[in-house]
């Protein structure tokens, strides 16, 4: 199957929002600390495993009644899960700038917040940490209300190359509970990462993978809202349209800036200002141009006749 051994990672109660706030923002040592954490997930499985030989295996939420019911988030293939490519990976050891160095970085990330080291985490965003649009003590703030926060991480797409520029999308699935009622959560979505070519001039740091963005959104009938993993209230808004052509197009809203980066394929194909609309939205630039109100919008690309979208 082309998915990755899932990795299960766990954001515990004892992880608290402002843990590794202290001064800890060291670049992260992509393999170390994958190894590490899954060290840390080898001792937990351990634990329960040992635990539910004394029938006491289970964990508590604050304010639950008795051990909730195990998680089970949907297999891949099935509705909610991962996609079930059975394309086979090459067991070959891969470079870090290859698209399974990309998924390794997203492994390790996802390992970082069940660890609790949400600085670390936000470090591997692109632009040092701004690309996220939070700041790390909104970022970690966004895990807060989480008793539990698990991911299974997909095999990588192929790396798009362009002007100097790669992009690799990666499917992820996120399930945990909620402190609040110990209420289930599964999630399913993707995570774009960026990275420079060998071009003259960049640095080591540029030419590594990177996080650019993350979409993901509850399957349907799933509650409650994702966490905002790269997304402030009410500066930064990310959206989904499905073209009548079959595209699809991301596009982040930017208020501060009042801009909106649009991506196909996990490229950024256009950064478009905004401009005055009388209602709804309105943004263009180099050719583009994106206008809207409510779900639907239309997108235009130059030369070309609008196309009609719609938001999910």
């Amino acid at each position: 199957m082309r998915y990755l051994a899932l990795l299960p990672l766990l954001l515990a109660a004892s992880c608290s929002s402002g843990k590794d706030f202290a001064g800890n923002a060291t670049p992260v040592d992509i393999n170390a600390a994958a190894t590490q954490a899954q060290g840390s997930v080898d001792a937990y499985a351990n634990s329960q495993a040992a635990e539910a030989e004394n029938g006491s295996a289970g964990e508590v939420a604050p304010g639950a009644i008795g051990a909730p019911a195990p998680l089970t988030p949907p297999e891949p293939g099935t509705p909610g899960g991962l996609p079930d490519d059975r394309t086979p990976i090459s067991e070959a050891p891969f470079t870090p700038d290859s698209a399974q160095g990309a998924a390794n970085v997203v492994q390790t990330y996802y390992a970082l917040l069940g660890e609790g080291k949400y600085r670390q985490a936000w470090t591997l965003w692109d632009d040092g940490g701004k690309a996220s649009g939070m700041s790390p003590q909104a970022f970690a703030a966004s895990f807060a209300r989480y008793f539990q926060y698990h991911a299974n991480v997909g095999a990588p797409g192929d790396v798009d190359a362009g002007a100097g520029q790669r992009y690799v999308t990666v499917p992820v699935q996120v399930y945990g509970r909620l402190k609040q009622g110990a209420t289930p959560v599964n999630m399913l979505g993707s995570v774009t990462l960026h990275r420079v070519g060998d071009i003259d001039g960049a640095t080591a740091a540029q030419k590594s993978w990177h996080i650019r963005s993350i979409d993901i959104k509850p399957r349907p009938g799933a509650n409650p809202p994702p966490v905002a993993e790269g997304r402030m209230a009410g500066a930064i808004v990310m959206a989904t349209y499905r073209c009548i052509d079959g595209s699809r197009i991301n596009v982040r809203f930017d208020r501060r800036s009042d801009s909106a980066t649009v991506q196909s394929g996990g490229k950024v194909i256009a950064v478009l200002k905004g401009q005055r609309p009388a209602s709804g939205i309105w943004y263009a630039g180099g050719g583009y141009e994106l206008r809207g109100k409510g779900k639907a919008a239309t997108f235009t690309k130059p030369k070309l006749p609008p196309l009609a979208c719609t938001s999910n």
